[in-house]
């Protein structure tokens, strides 16, 4: 199944003016991806998507450079070949141009802010893990809601601007093999990735070595089928974290059969622990 096989409602993008209300949780039925622009001389503007149950975005590109981030919940976004989990305080960067389409849980709170190419000189030329810290995350807000004039707006945007940098604590991008050969594997652990078949099963599956599977997996994202699935599976356990349930219950959802065995990879995954994640989710 793929990532947007299934698509309850659409929200597209809000348009982008310096006193547009916070919030705008519309659900139109179908979607128009409108060119838009950050209005000069403004650096950035943000959209606020505040939705009670779950949506999707299909494929499309902007012209401006965007930030997805979250105040509470889970959205998981196709970009440049990679799935990508954004979480409180790891947003996505997706450069402009660049196709991307994705999908949140119930009672998201996902924001999306939008950034002049022209007034950009960091050279984030791919999508890339972004941390976004509480202050940063409550000044782009502000901004947003606050009447400023345009000397204090600028001020604000570039504090916003300086306080984003790249991380890799929480790096949950995963990548998708595009070889024909293991589609079929593909689709079915991202479906359900508590599927335990071994290397071996899923080769004679697919008709082929368990060496010629392996040798696929490194040529195409140089990561074991196990490393891979494991990605998977921590990806997926975020959301369920996120949707409220416990540990333990994620641990056999995402295809462990002890607790600890999860929280361990998890821990060495996403870098701190299910329990502690789910604090901020």
């Amino acid at each position: 199944m793929s990532l947007l096989a299934l698509r309850p409602a659409l929200i597209p993008d809000i348009p982008r003016t310096a006193d547009r209300p916070a919030t705008d949780t519309s659900l139109p039925p179908t979607y128009d991806a409108p060119e838009y622009s950050v209005r000069a001389p403004y650096l950035l503007t943000t959209s606020v998507h505040e939705p009670r149950r779950a949506v999707s975005w299909p494929a499309h590109a902007h012209p401006e450079h965007e930030l997805l981030w979250t105040d509470r919940g889970v959205v998981t976004m196709l970009a440049a070949g990679r799935q990508w989990t954004v979480t409180p305080g790891i947003g996505l960067w997706i450069p402009a141009g660049v196709e991307h389409e994705g999908a949140t849980r119930d009672n998201t709170e996902a924001r999306a802010t939008y950034f002049a190419p022209a007034n950009w000189n960091r050279p984030w030329h791919e999508p890339v893990a972004v941390r976004v810290i509480p202050a940063a995350r409550e000044l782009l807000l502000h901004i947003k809601r606050a009447r400023m004039t345009t000397e204090q707006r600028l001020r604000a945007q570039q504090v916003c601007v300086d306080m984003l940098e790249l991380t890799h604590s929480a790096q949950l991008d995963v990548p998708v093999p595009k070889d024909t050969r293991i589609a079929l594997l593909v689709e079915m652990v991202l479906h359900d990735p508590a599927d335990d078949r071994s290397l071996e099963q899923w080769a004679s599956l697919l008709n082929m070595t368990a060496r010629t599977l392996t040798r696929i997996f490194t040529a195409e994202i140089a990561l074991s089928f196990a490393q891979w699935r494991r990605l998977v599976r921590m990806r997926a356990a975020i959301g369920e974290l996120a949707d409220g349930s416990s540990v333990k219950s994620v641990a056999y959802r995402v295809g462990y059969s002890t607790t600890s065995a999860f929280v361990t990879a998890f821990r060495k995954t996403v870098g701190c622990t299910p329990g502690e994640l789910a604090g901020q989710l």
